[in-house]
């Protein structure tokens, strides 16, 4: 039995795309990476750890996308992302200096070294491996982590040919077993983009559980009795938990929700465009080119392009406060809803891990003290896992679901719009030469096996929904489109080595080096 009138699930999707670039010393594509373990990884983890320290029985969920845990595993980007904390820390020094005697912005600069001397070590605590303190925490109840597909397509646009859903399913249920140690029990499906028949292949993975927005499951068929504030199975088992959209408000929204209040630090005052070109030259792009370097010294202050200084402790204090309102909101909602449905409302609240912390700096601090204030309050809230929920309330309607995402407009617009459509030529393409190849020559030789292994990766990453998306965001589309197109390049490259039958092994390895990710691939997932 739950013990108040309702449960929140508070699940976190962690996803960048595939960004590694031996090749070079430095590339700025891969700060998003760096970014997210100094400003959302290690910061959600060093909140975990303060709650598993005050035996606090909290309780979260992470998906961490394939991409991202295979980031957070490689040897490489470990290394690069110690040397991120040493340059930025190089910075702060420097900056110590300059903002000596003023009273404003030398105690932002002090609090930051204190924070990125703590998190480094955190870092170097844990051997520099994300994946094996997530698991962890999870062994110690903490967190429930799931997983996502495999470079993060869009399914339901692969679904004709459903080897490649099964490749990018199976493949991510594989990952996640060899970096946390267990299989996942649930998938974020990416930009939460559900078709019929796509739980088919969920089920055929043993996943039981995945995440859709609110219209999905509002135009159900039945109509669901209890609307988005209860789980509901599908045809093949497989349960749905939707988005509710007023705790996803109150924390997404810059201008309505908690994120642009006037105390929380301003995200794009950043020293790395603020301060003159010859302060910042040896700690950003070598070529010169201006970027983000983390170091922002204001709060938001207002509407207006005045900016006063970062005040650390107010701007925890009113995460603190926003956590409480966060919390009364949702009790009230329970409330109200237990008492019309008759049974316990589930509240469903997903967000992109980068918000917590990236985005929204606080955002971490918040988290920390929503989960402090459920347990403290356990008869008035719980804090569940998705499993939590269906293992306590196992009984749910069966429904079929609506095609939806979470994107803009609620359907495919984003991807398959004027600024990206020229991609899925290419998509259908490789996915169908690829099914072609493999029913053909799998299995026939291991240098045949090894082509078409890499043909599966190349295949994966130009199938990511990462790069549509910043083309039509019009964020980093010059690196969007150079990634799409030299993935497909190498594919159809790979391919004529097949066809040939004349092996370029200097290539293939060249392939192999800079994108051999997800080492538990295995060919017949994608049959």
């Amino acid at each position: 039995m739950m013990s108040g009138p309702g449960a929140l699930v508070l699940v976190l999707h962690a996803h960048l795309p595939w960004v590694r670039h031996p090749e070079l010393p430095f590339y700025m594509e891969e700060h998003w990476l760096y970014e997210a373990i100094a400003e959302t990884y290690l910061p959600l983890i060093e909140a975990l750890r303060a709650l598993e320290r005050d035996g606090v029985p909290a309780r979260l969920t992470i998906d961490v996308s394939p991409t991202v845990a295979a980031m957070l595993d490689d040897a490489l980007l470990r290394e690069r992302t110690l040397k991120y904390f040493d340059n930025l820390l190089g910075l702060v020094a420097k900056e110590k200096r300059r903002t000596a005697g003023d009273d404003g912005l030398h105690p932002v600069v002090l609090f930051y070294e204190q924070r990125l001397e703590r998190l480094r070590a955190l870092f170097v605590e844990i051997d520099r491996h994300i994946p094996g303190e997530l698991a962890r925490l999870e062994q110690v109840g903490l967190l429930e982590l799931a997983t996502c597909a495999g470079t993060h397509p869009l399914l339901p646009m692969l679904m004709e040919r459903p080897g490649l859903v099964r490749g990018h399913v199976r493949t991510a249920v594989r990952e996640h077993r060899r970096l946390f140690g267990r299989s996942p029990r649930g998938i974020w499906l990416p930009e939460c983009a559900y078709a019929p028949g796509l739980d088919r292949y969920l089920a055929e993975a043993d996943l039981r559980w995945f995440i859709v927005d609110a219209h999905g499951l509002l135009a159900a068929d039945p109509t669901p009795l209890r609307g988005v504030h209860a789980p509901v199975y599908t045809e093949y088992g497989v349960a749905a938990f939707a988005r509710d959209l007023e705790p996803a408000r109150q924390v997404w929204s810059a201008e309505a929700g908690y994120p642009g209040d006037p105390l929380y630090r301003e995200f794009y005052r950043d020293v790395g465009w603020d301060l003159p070109l010859e302060q910042v030259r040896e700690h950003i792009d070598p070529d010169g080119t201006r970027m983000f370097t983390g170091l922002k010294y204001y709060r938001i202050t207002g509407r207006g392009d005045h900016r006063e200084p970062y005040h650390p402790g107010w701007a925890r204090q009113r995460a603190h406060d926003h956590a409480g309102h966060f919390f009364d909101c949702r009790v009230a909602d329970a409330r109200r809803l237990a008492e019309r449905l008759g049974v316990p409302a589930v509240i469903t609240s997903p967000y992109d891990a980068e918000l917590f912390g990236h985005w929204w700096f606080e955002g971490p601090w918040f988290l920390e003290s929503l989960l402090r204030k459920i347990a403290y309050d356990t008869d008035l809230l719980d804090a569940l896992s998705p499993m939590d929920v269906l293992e306590r309330w196992p009984e749910q309607q069966v429904v079929a679901l609506e095609a939806s995402t979470w994107g803009a407009g609620g359907y495919f617009d984003v991807w398959l719009g004027a600024s990206n459509e020229w991609c899925m030529p290419h998509l259908v393409g490789v996915g169908e030469r690829f099914i072609s190849q493999l029913r053909r020559l799998e299995g026939r030789d291991a240098a045949s096996d090894r082509v078409l292994a890499q043909m599966a990766r190349e295949m994966m990453l130009a199938q990511s929904s990462d790069w549509p998306f910043l083309m039509s965001t019009g964020t980093a589309v010059d690196y969007a489109r150079r990634r799409f197109i030299e993935h497909v390049q190498r594919f159809n490259r790979l391919d004529a080595m097949l066809e040939s039958g004349q092996i370029d092994e200097e290539f293939l390895a060249l392939c192999e080096q800079r994108d051999g990710l997800f080492p538990s691939l295995e060919l017949a997932d994608f049959a």
